[in-house]
C-alpha cells in the first residue's frame, strides 16, 4: 500500500512539475509576444522598403508608415475588421473604424461611397491623397466616403454596402475598386472561396472547446507558428487548377454584380473597377528590388476581363494600364503614391462625367 502511494506521489509531483513548466514556458512565450507588440508601439518600426523614386519626401514617407504600424484593428460584424480610433499626423481614423475625409461640406451635393482594400484606404499616403479625398477635392460639394480597409476583399466589401444600404444612407454614386486581394486571398490553400485572409484566426477562435490546453500551450503555440509562418505566403490554388481560378474570377465578378443591384436600388451608380497591379501592364518599377509574385494576378486578372468581355459588363472598368507613363507611382506590387492616387481619382472622375 505504501509502495502505491510512493508511486502516486511520484507520478503526481512529476506531473505537477510539467505543468508548471509548460505554465511557466506559456506565460514566457506571452511576455515575448507582448514586450515586441509594446515596444512596437513605443518604437513603430518600418519594414516597407521606402523608394525615393516614388517616395520623394523620406521624411515624411517614414512618419506615414510608422503611423500605419500604430493602428489597432478591431472587430466589426459583417465586414470582419476595421480600426480602432486614430489621430496622428498623417492618419486620421474615426469611431466608426474609417479613414476621415478632410472635406465635409454642410450640404452635398452628392454622396460617393468608396469601397476597396489597402490601395483604396490610402497605404502611403496621408489623409488628404488617398482616391477618395482626391476625387473629393475635383468635387468639394460631395459628401465622400472611405469605406475600405486593408486586406479587404470584394466579399467584404459587398458586406459593408450591405450595412449602408440597410441603414437606408443616403448614396448617389458606389466604386469598388478591387483586384489585388481577391486573388492574393482566394487563391490561397487556407482560405476558402468566400473566406478572406483571417479565416484561420477566426476558425480557431470559435472552435476552441477546451481552456487548459490554450491555458498551458496558447501562447507557445502562436508564437512559434508566428516564428514558422514569417514572410511565407500559403500555396496558391490558381496556378495548377484553372478551374478554381475561374471560380475566383467569377466570386469577384458576381460580388461586383451584387453590389450593383443593391446601389441601383437604393438609387446610386456603380462602377467596378478592376485595379492596377505593379506586375501587369508596363509601368516603371525597374527600382522596385523587393520581389513579389504575380502570378495568381496573371492567372485571374484575364479571366476577369473575358467575363467583362463575353457578357458585356460595360460598368466594369479595366485599370491595369493606367500606369503606363513615365511617373514612379508604385510604392510596392500594389499600392501606389499621391501622384498614381491622382491619376485614378481623375479616372473615376472621367467615367462619371455625363
Amino acid at each position: 500500500m505504501k509502495k502505491k502511494k510512493g508511486i502516486f506521489s511520484l507520478a503526481l509531483t512529476n506531473l505537477l512539475i510539467l505543468v508548471g513548466l509548460l505554465l511557466s514556458v506559456n506565460l514566457l512565450s506571452s511576455l515575448i509576444m507582448d514586450g515586441i507588440y509594446l515596444y512596437k508601439q513605443i518604437n513603430p518600426p518600418v519594414s516597407q522598403i521606402l523608394y525615393p523614386e516614388s517616395l520623394p519626401d523620406q521624411e515624411y514617407a517614414q512618419t506615414i508608415f510608422q503611423e500605419l504600424r500604430l493602428l489597432t484593428k478591431r472587430y466589426i460584424p459583417y465586414v470582419e475588421w476595421g480600426r480602432l480610433p486614430f489621430s496622428g499626423r498623417t492618419i486620421t481614423v474615426d469611431d466608426t473604424g474609417e479613414r476621415v475625409q478632410p472635406l465635409l461640406p454642410v450640404n452635398p451635393t452628392k454622396h460617393v461611397h468608396f469601397f476597396g482594400g489597402s490601395t483604396m484606404w490610402g497605404t502611403g499616403v496621408d489623409d488628404k491623397n488617398t482616391i477618395p479625398s482626391l476625387f473629393n477635392q475635383l468635387h468639394p460639394d460631395y459628401r465622400v466616403y472611405n469605406h475600405a480597409q486593408s486586406g479587404f476583399i470584394s466579399r467584404q466589401e459587398l458586406a459593408g454596402l450591405i450595412n449602408q444600404a440597410n441603414q437606408s444612407q443616403p448614396m448617389d454614386i458606389v466604386v469598388f475598386y478591387d483586384g489585388c486581394n481577391d486573388p492574393l486571398t482566394l487563391c490561397r490553400a487556407d482560405v476558402s472561396i468566400n473566406g478572406h485572409r483571417e479565416q484561420s484566426k477566426f476558425i480557431a477562435k470559435l472552435e476552441r472547446d477546451w481552456e487548459t490546453p490554450d491555458a498551458l500551450f496558447g501562447s507557445t503555440q502562436t508564437l512559434v507558428q508566428k516564428i514558422i509562418k514569417k514572410g511565407k505566403r500559403p500555396n496558391s490554388q490558381c496556378q495548377d487548377n484553372p478551374a478554381y481560378a475561374e471560380k475566383v474570377a467569377m466570386t469577384l465578378v458576381n460580388n461586383w454584380k451584387l453590389a450593383k443591384q443593391i446601389a441601383n436600388f437604393r438609387g446610386a451608380e456603380f462602377l467596378a473597377i478592376l485595379q492596377p497591379v505593379a506586375s501587369l501592364g508596363k509601368p516603371r518599377i525597374q527600382y522596385i528590388t523587393e520581389e513579389f509574385d504575380g502570378s495568381d494576378w496573371a492567372t485571374v486578372y484575364p479571366l476577369v476581363l473575358d467575363i467583362k468581355t463575353r457578357e458585356q459588363l460595360d460598368w466594369i472598368h479595366d485599370f491595369t494600364e493606367i500606369f503606363n507613363v513615365k511617373d514612379f507611382v508604385y510604392i510596392d506590387s500594389c499600392h501606389v503614391n499621391m501622384i498614381g492616387n491622382q491619376m485614378v481619382a481623375e479616372a473615376i472622375d472621367r467615367i462619371l462625367q455625363p
